[in-house]
């Protein structure tokens, strides 16, 4: 999700956080970024949390996607 998505949909990930739980921000610019969300929707699979056709692991492997072609464009 783009930063400004973020801040304003009141139910994303970040605004169901609770104050006092820890967050962790991955940046598109981060090359690793793309991998390490990947690696995120299959451990999800994997521990039976999600599965491969959920709202969450779609929107997450597209966003992946994403950060590679948007660097990928400013290449």
């Amino acid at each position: 999700m783009r930063k400004l998505n973020e801040l304003t949909d009141p139910n994303n990930c970040m605004s169901r956080a609770k104050d006092d739980e820890m967050t962790f921000v991955l940046l598109g610019r981060d090359v690793a970024a793309p991998y390490v969300i990947r690696m995120w929707c299959v451990e999800r699979i994997r521990l039976g949390k999600n599965v491969a056709n959920d709202p969450q692991i779609i929107e997450a492997w597209a966003c992946a996607d994403q950060m590679e072609s948007d660097r990928a464009g400013k290449a």
